[in-house]
């Protein structure tokens, strides 16, 4: 057998980090997982600082583990601590599975390579074999966060239904028990949501929000009866006029026409139809288009088109083949984060457009990220253009769907 050989087969086999992956990412994987697996940010520091000391090639090629081999009074030194808590830190870290303390009788430390490529010092072999672990815990953290992140938004727009349907209570019947309850109810409520840990306890705040909206607009349906103000009435989707759709922001109502059927006379269905056809006549097409009308929207046209990822988080929420206004707004919540569209622009939309409105400019950014011509490159800054053209009445959101749905007959 060659020297060569030889010196291969008195090497083990060393575990590497998954393709790809390098020691930058470990540091950055650390950084957002330390929390979650007990280290506080001292000790987290000790980690990072220890792991910036071995040689980066150590953790890709498998010749030799990654080892910090720095004196305990360097780190120490470095870390503006003593050598005690530095020692601290090294045992914590081997009770945690991330590091093997590998060190000669005396504590002693060594660069030098030994027989079968060991050195002596902090061993982070550990941590490459558990890297896996670390990385499904950080999405499974990840995951937690946004889906806290989109429930905080749910929360919001679910109050903001309940507060406009009391503010239309109280100029009806004010001194109503059923609207003095339910203003109480409201009044109780935090205003954030820094007490909410897990997303459970915030998914079961938004039932109770979600429950006391049902009520409210029950009540406001009872009551706008009885007052003859049906034009003011919850669920109002129909009613396309701003200060209607803002009343009815938290309907659950089915998208339909007010007017006439799209699917009622086939030769009124699509805006490539006849002359005639309803849709030529809409949404700021035709001679005597309303540029504000959106009863022609049914959903069956929502659906054709609508992106693949819209429709994806569209049936996790109407999964009984209906769209409703809640469930719209729902999965525009939900892409959001997928978009890089932040929270402050969504809800400022949310503000100017109503609830409606909103998820459906959410659903012409998304389809159109893959415009033939003209694709929207950054989401974030679409919603913001929309929202300050609709402020100024330069928005035509009726004609950017039928723009949407020509393309796709088209298509």
């Amino acid at each position: 057998m060659s020297k060569l050989a030889a010196l291969a087969a008195e090497q083990p086999d060393r575990p590497c980090l998954p393709a790809g992956m390098t020691v930058s990412h470990v540091i950055e994987l650390i950084e957002r997982v330390a929390r979650h697996i007990g280290l506080g940010a001292q000790r987290r520091e000790a980690l990072l600082r220890m792991i910036r000391q071995t040689a980066p090639s150590d953790w890709t090629e498998g010749a030799t583990d990654p080892v910090c081999f720095r004196s305990q009074q360097d780190l120490a030194q470095d870390l503006g601590i003593t050598d005690r808590a530095v020692r601290a830190h090294e045992h914590a870290f081997a009770d945690l599975g991330l590091a093997l303390i590998d060190t000669s009788a005396n504590g002693r430390r060594s660069g030098r390579v030994l027989s079968g490529g060991r050195r002596l010092g902090i061993n982070f072999r550990p941590l490459i074999e558990r890297v896996e672990w670390l990385l499904s815990l950080d999405r499974k953290h990840r995951d937690e966060g946004h889906r806290i992140g989109v429930l905080r938004l749910e929360c919001s727009a679910a109050k903001r239904d309940v507060r406009q349907a009391l503010d239309r209570l109280l100029e009806i019947r004010p001194n109503d028990a059923g609207v003095i309850g339910l203003c109480r109810e409201q009044a109780s409520w935090p205003r954030r949501y820094a007490g909410f840990r897990t997303a459970d306890s915030l998914d079961d705040h938004l039932c109770r929000i979600r429950d006391a909206r049902r009520r409210a607009l029950e009540l406001l349906e009872c009551l706008d009866d009885s007052s003859g103000m049906a034009e003011s009435r919850i669920p109002a989707i129909l009613n396309t006029t701003q200060k209607n759709s803002e009343i009815c922001s938290g309907s659950s109502a089915t998208i339909q026409p007010a007017r006439k059927r799209a699917d009622r006379h086939s030769k009124m269905a699509w805006p490539n139809g006849q002359a005639s056809c309803t849709e030529k006549m809409i949404g700021g097409v035709g001679n005597n288009g309303n540029p504000d009308d959106l009863s022609w929207l049914t959903p069956q046209i929502v659906r054709q088109i609508a992106g693949e990822d819209f429709l994806l988080y569209l049936d996790l929420h109407c999964s009984d083949g209906q769209v409703t206004e809640g469930g719209l707004r729902s999965a525009a919540i939900m892409l959001l984060r997928d978009l890089g569209i932040s929270d402050s622009a969504w809800e400022d939309a949310l503000d100017t457009f109503g609830s409606l409105r909103a998820a459906l400019a959410i659903l012409v950014i998304d389809a159109n990220r893959h415009h033939p011509t003209r694709p929207i490159h950054k989401p974030g800054g679409a919603l913001r253009a929309f929202t300050r053209l609709h402020r100024q009445g330069g928005f035509n959101l009726p004609g950017s769907l039928i723009g949407l749905l020509e393309r796709r007959r088209a298509e």
